[in-house]
Parts: structure tokens; sequence; C-alpha cells
């Protein structure tokens, strides 16, 4: 618990140990260049910026980590995501500077390159734009379960358990175990659906025509328990011929893991003790 409590601290340390070293580096460049021979000064204030590089990463990194720690994953994921894009940004600047670079001279030849970059790269902008204003508007959180479906996703709908919120993917885990990355863009546009207990898992079953779902949800739901929050059956397509029978979707939801097996099972033996009340019904 000691340790835990002053990983901050040490991280706050190291920051600051790091960002002396990027300033100390950046300032003695030359003159550590100039203490070189004249055919390795080159290579020496290369290598001097490789390791200001270096060192500022290690300081960026550990005072975001000092910063967000303590914070839900929530306020860590905006923070660290906001926070480390604007301070790369301040550290290839001032490496720049310290390289010689005229940066107010580009300024005419980056804006018309920012142009042909951003009409190349529509795509990756709207992501990222849209990853702002999903950070700020904050409609869900990390660990939230949500549907989507909207323009963006080609009108199918998606479902699960938000994991990350990137700068250009939002990622959610589904009740099969696949790990969806799903483009900020498309998430912004779409409806969203929260509230819901997590799908935790889904199962097709055929059923003879004229089954009653009702009593087979409410003994899945006696024999899950209480980890099951929601059990609903929905029929989905009747199978041709004389004998066809009902296919339905099966969907559990709860906020408490449940095992794809224990459901199968629950299935299983709620339909054969419907099956049986219906056979002791005809006899």
């Amino acid at each position: 618990m000691k340790r835990l409590a002053h990983l901050p601290h040490q991280r706050l340390v190291r920051a600051a140990a790091a960002a002396a070293v990027v300033l100390a580096l950046l300032s003695a460049e030359g003159e550590l260049a100039g203490l070189a021979p004249r055919p390795y000064a080159p290579a020496v204030q290369v290598g001097v910026l490789a390791a200001a590089a270096l060192a500022g990463a290690v300081a960026i990194r550990n005072g975001v980590g000092a910063i967000t720690h303590g914070l839900d994953r929530q306020a860590t994921m905006t923070i660290r995501n906001l926070s480390t894009w604007a301070l790369y940004a301040l550290l290839g600047v001032a490496m720049a500077s310290a390289v010689g670079f005229n940066l107010s001279g580009l300024l005419v030849g980056g804006a018309i390159l920012g142009v042909i970059v951003a009409a190349g790269s529509q795509a990756s902008l709207g992501n990222f734009f849209a990853g702002l204003v999903l950070m700020l508007g904050r409609p869900y959180r990390v660990g939230s379960s949500v549907r989507l479906r909207g323009p963006g996703l080609a009108g199918i709908e998606y479902e699960g358990t938000v994991l990350d919120m990137g700068a250009l993917y939002t990622t959610l885990t589904t009740p099969t175990g696949e790990v969806l990355k799903l483009p900020n863009s498309a998430v912004v546009t779409s409806a969203l659906v929260l509230g819901d207990a997590p799908l935790r898992a889904e199962i097709d079953v055929a059923l003879p025509p004229g089954t009653a779902l009702h009593p087979i949800e409410t003994a899945m739901r006696e024999r899950l328990g209480p980890a099951a929050a929601d059990v609903t059956i929905r029929p989905r397509a009747l199978e041709a011929g004389a004998d066809g029978k009902l296919v339905c979707l099966v969907q559990v939801r709860s906020t408490a893991a449940v095992k794809p097996t224990a459901v199968a099972d629950a299935l299983a033996l709620a339909v054969a003790e419907d099956g049986g009340r219906r056979a002791g019904r005809t006899g």
C-alpha cells in the first residue's frame, strides 16, 4: 500500500528530472557539438537531440501518469489523450527551434501543406475531432454498455462494453468476446442507447410452432438466478415446411458476468420443461 501511495510522487520526480535533462540538453546542444571534432559534430548534434527526445517522452509519460493517478478511467482517458498530444507537439516545436529551424518562415508553406494534408486525410481528421467531441461531451464512459446505430455504421447495430476512447477509434468488446474498433466520426453521428445492462450472451434456438416464449424466459431467469438481469426471446424467422420451427434470438443482459455454458444449459432445460408441459396437456 505504501508503494502505491508513493507512486504519484515517484512519477512526478522522474518527470521533473527528465524535463530538467531535456532543458539542459537543448540549451547545451550547440556547445556539445562544438566540443567534438568537426567531422563528428553533426553526429553529436543528432545524438543530443535523440537523447532529448527520449528524455522528453519519459517526462511526458510520467507527468501524465502522475496527473491521472487515482482518477476514474473516463477522466484518465480524456486527460491522457488531450494532454499527451499537446505535450508531444510542444516537444517537437522545442526540438525544431533547438536545431535552428525558422518556424515563422514555415507558416505560409505550412498553411499550404496543411490544406493539402487536410484534403487527403479528411477521414482521419474527422475521427480525431469527433474523438475530441466524445471526450469533452462524455455521452458515455469507459465500462458503459452502449448500442449504436447510424448512417456511418451502414445501418448495422453494434452493441458492447466500452473498453477505450482513443483519439481516432472507440473500442468495444462484444458478448462473444470480439473487440470492435469503431471510427469516432461514425460513433458521434450514431444514435446511442445507454443504461441497459451489458449484453452477455446471444443464442439462436429453433422452437416448435406455438411455443409460448414467456414461460421459457421466466424459467431461464429462475435458473440463472440474480446474475440474469433480463432475459428476452424474440422471434426471428419461421422455417419453411409443414414441421417448420420458429427461430428465435435469446439475449441475456446482466451487470455481472454470465457464462455462455450456463445460459445454454438453462435454455435447454427451460425448453425441455415447456415441451413436457405441452405434451402433458395434449395427452
